[in-house]
């Protein structure tokens, strides 16, 4: 144990004075070569890369593998994680997330605002100084950006503003009262949603649940229902011969705008037609499905579902086996087409192409939980394992992905950059050069021409090229140069 501090000292003391130590080039004057690099690598313990030409990464910073691990970049975003009870992440356009045990606390900073919740507190904060607050479910406050308020306490009495589908909602004592403005539409209801009254321009309707309920538009339809859901009509006043009926679970028929509809015993049985000759045809749904002529593209569809199916369109193509594991989709616009094909939980990839340009510019692969690979435009990065079944997400990456994240694989324009374990092993390589190393044991590193170092355990044989002139380090501490 001894022996093991003593060789722990000389390795520090080692970088210390590695990091201390002026570039010849430095002494010579700063503009003629590139700041130095600077590393320490003594896996799991401690891992220290001070600039790392492909990824970006500055001062990257690991302690005890993936528990602690800080960075930031040229650009201005940063990174620091004490995994998994806390991780922050800023952004170059001025983004922000933070975690505490997450989900338990998060704090996020976005382009239009911030929020945050302390489970279950839950609050944000918009322009204009509008805020909200939760503490779900018991109490709410809002302020809007016109300066109006929103409050409930819930279930004693609540008024809100643009609450969900509502323009305004009340409640006092719910169920026992309850009004809404929905779409011009206000209503009244009483130990909802058992009575209820609504009126607005040109409509009026009435309920009595389950019993009896009627809603009337003047000019448009008329809905009628007796001992929901046994009894549901509809007739038109507009058209005399548009009307529609059905009856939970015996089914029901529609003559509605040159549209036919036969339901019987839903979902066994349903039949579609259409004025232009388009069908569907639906048995045991979703069993089997047929349609054909379904859009002005001459659309189909055929599903033996969960076995095979596949529906097809002008811009659109949809297949599946063994649902949800084999899936096969394809959407298509004037300038973008995108492909997804998975056997989950697998495999999955999802293409896009610029149909302009006539290539791909991005895409996603996942083999799981092995492995998975991203690319956007020249950019791309490989990492395994991966047990995230969907593309990284932020906050996984922050607290999580790094406990089994053994390896990452990345390249872009200035070239290629990979880590094992950690930063047990590493490397990268770069047009002016290159570096690589395995734990304490060995590195090389050539940042660029003119410059190159090799280490056997750090620092216990040293060599250094720079400006013409070799260095060597012996034993740690005894420096000549020829």
């Amino acid at each position: 144990m001894r022996i093991f501090f003593v060789f722990l000292l000389l390795m520090t003391v080692s970088f210390a004075s590695a990091a201390a130590e002026p570039a010849a080039g430095s002494q010579m004057g700063d503009c003629l070569l590139p700041k130095p690099r600077v590393t320490f690598n003594l896996p799991p313990l401690l891992v220290y890369e001070s600039d790392n030409p492909v990824t970006g990464k500055q001062d990257h910073l690991r302690i005890l593998g993936p528990l602690f691990e800080s960075y930031r970049k040229a650009d201005g975003s940063s990174m620091k994680a004490f995994r998994p009870v806390w991780s922050m992440e800023s952004k170059a356009d001025g983004r922000f997330a933070s975690d505490i045990v997450w989900p338990l606390s998060i704090y996020r900073k976005t382009r239009s605002g911030s929020y945050f919740w302390l489970l279950p507190y839950f609050g944000s904060a918009g322009k204009n100084d509008s805020y909200e607050r939760y503490l779900f479910p018991f109490w709410f406050l809002e302020r809007h950006r016109n300066g109006e308020y929103s409050w409930f306490f819930f279930p004693f009495y609540g008024d809100m503003h643009n609450f969900f589908s509502y323009q305004r909602i009340q409640f006092i004592l719910f169920p026992l009262y309850k009004y809404g403005e929905k779409n011009h539409v206000a209503g009244n209801g009483f130990l909802w949603p058992l009575f209820n009254m609504e009126h607005g321009p040109g409509m009026k309707g009435f309920r009595i649940f389950p019993f009896y309920a009627k809603r009337t538009v003047d000019g448009m339809r008329e809905n009628v229902s007796w001992l929901w859901p046994l009894l549901n009509t509809a007739q038109s006043l507009k058209d005399p011969e548009d009307f529609a009926f059905l009856s939970i679970p015996l089914g029901g028929y529609e003559s509605w705008n040159g549209i036919t509809n036969l339901t019987v015993l839903p979902p066994l049985f349903s039949y579609k037609t259409f004025q232009d000759r388009q069908m569907a045809l639906s048995v045991l749904w979703p069993l089997f499905k047929y349609g054909k002529d379904l859009d002005d593209g001459g659309g189909s569809c055929l599903y033996f579902w969960p076995f095979w199916g596949k529906a097809v369109s002008d811009h659109a193509y949809y297949s599946f086996f063994f649902w949800p594991m084999g899936l096969n989709l394809k959407s298509e616009t004037a300038s973008r087409r995108t492909l997804w094909r998975a056997f989950l939980p697998l495999y999955l990839n999802r293409s896009v192409y610029d149909m302009k340009k006539g290539k791909e510019v991005s895409a996603y692969t996942h083999l799981w939980p092995f492995v998975s690979r991203r690319t956007e435009g020249r950019n791309s990065r490989i990492h395994g394992l991966d047990f995230i079944p969907v593309k990284q997400l932020g906050f996984a990456e922050r607290n999580y992905a790094a406990f089994w994240r053994f390896f990452e694989v990345n390249r872009n324009e200035n070239g290629m950059a990979f880590e094992i374990l950690w930063g047990l092993s590493k490397g990268y390589r770069t047009v002016d050069g290159g570096g690589f190393s395995v734990g304490p044991f060995y590195s090389q590193d050539r940042p660029h021409a003119g410059k190159s170092e090799y280490d056997i355990l750090s620092g216990l044989v040293n060599i250094r090229n720079q400006a013409g002139i070799t260095r060597f380090r012996l034993f740690y501490c005894l420096d000549f140069s020829l």
